[in-house]
């Protein structure tokens, strides 16, 4: 008697890292592009504190995370989640050119600066992973292959959940030693 093993379906296939990847680029891309946008002083000074009207007045732990965490909920949208993905992290990158503008630092320098830190990597990979399954949902609504999206949506929604709170974490301890 031959027995048949049935393997589970694989919740991040290679395909899917594949597409991860060209994403975690494109995402950085957007954002550096943002961060190189000529501003003046004024200018600066005036999106900075448009920033600050949205971004938490006290970093915490809890406000960072759910800042980043509705972020990356939009961009797990289906159909729209990869626009959404670009017009935010765009509008990060040019808060870095306006921050940079600021202290006298080019922008995209300035973001090379924090991406060394650990919680720059872990929203970007949340954010990549948010953008890989938005479109990898519009694609099973459009074959009718819903099911399991579904499925591997909890599960990204879960790793992006885990990624963000440990990327505010890490931040509250870096703002802490500032």
């Amino acid at each position: 008697m031959e027995y048949q093993t049935t393997e589970k379906p694989k919740v991040f296939t290679r395909n899917w890292l594949k597409v991860f990847v060209i994403v975690l680029v494109s995402l950085l891309g957007v954002a550096f592009i943002g961060s190189a946008i000529p501003l003046d002083k004024t200018q600066a000074e005036q999106m900075l504190e448009e920033a600050k009207k949205v971004l938490p007045q006290k970093p915490s732990t809890d406000a960072i995370f759910l800042n980043n965490f509705r972020a990356s909920l939009l961009m797990t949208i289906p159909g729209i989640g990869i626009v959404l993905a670009g017009i935010i992290l765009y509008n990060t990158g040019t808060v870095f050119g306006a921050t940079g503008v600021t202290i006298n630092i080019y922008g995209p320098l300035l973001m090379l600066v924090v991406a060394i830190t650990p919680f720059f990597w872990f929203e970007f990979l949340a954010y990549a992973a948010g953008v890989t399954q938005s479109l990898y949902l519009t694609q099973g609504i459009l074959k009718k292959n819903i099911k399991r999206e579904t499925k591997r949506t909890v599960f990204v929604i879960a790793l992006i959940a885990l990624f963000l709170l440990l990327g505010a974490a890490v931040e509250v301890l870096f703002i802490q030693q500032a």
